[in-house]
């Protein structure tokens, strides 16, 4: 009869376990990939690759036909504690090499809160909007937003709260004009 020590065992394990546990937490990545194919031969594989580090999130990912079509999107997102701002950017390029980007940034200090977005084109095309929340003077809540096109042109909307039931909207387009709207809300016991 043959006896075995199971302290071996053990003591692998418990190895194994104090060298996991002294990884950095703020460190981690994860892959996976796929690949699919049909009746005709045609097929399709898909990767995607994601890492964390520091609290800033890095997605990597390509989708690939057989027949040579495909694209590939990467992005990273986080908090930068410095400056107070979460941020998220990533482009996508086809196989063909059109490529678009885009960014957004949120922040709020001092009782400002602002988000921009963008979106650009390899052929040079970009829009965005920025949106700015703040009270003003007299208490009430008020949301500026504008938006720019590819050709230059902006439109402007901004949205006023008195905090007692007004409601003011102002839109003003490309070409100058503005309207403006107001709606009351009155609650009477």
């Amino acid at each position: 009869m043959m006896r075995t020590s199971k302290r071996p065992a053990i003591l692998a394990s418990l190895t194994l376990v104090s060298v996991i546990a002294l990884v950095p937490a703020a460190q981690a990545e994860r892959s996976r990939q796929a690949t699919v194919s049909n009746s005709n031969g045609r097929t399709a594989t898909a990767t995607r690759q994601v890492g964390i580090d520091n609290g800033s999130v890095t997605r990597n990912g390509s989708i690939q036909t057989g027949q040579g079509k495909g694209a590939t999107r990467s992005s990273q997102a986080g908090y930068d504690s410095t400056t107070g701002t979460r941020y998220r950017n990533g482009s996508t390029t086809t196989n063909a090499g059109r490529t678009v980007s885009s960014g957004t940034t949120a922040s709020c200090a001092n009782g400002v809160c602002n988000r921009t977005g963008s979106v650009s084109t390899s052929d040079g095309a970009t829009a965005g909007r920025t949106v700015t929340r703040y009270r003003d003077e007299t208490g009430g809540y008020v949301k500026d937003a504008e938006i720019y096109g590819p050709e230059g042109q902006t439109a402007a909307r901004t949205v006023a709260r008195d905090g007692q039931g007004t409601k003011t909207t102002t839109a003003t387009g490309p070409d100058g004009n503005s309207r403006s709207r107001t709606r009351w809300v009155v609650v009477e016991d």
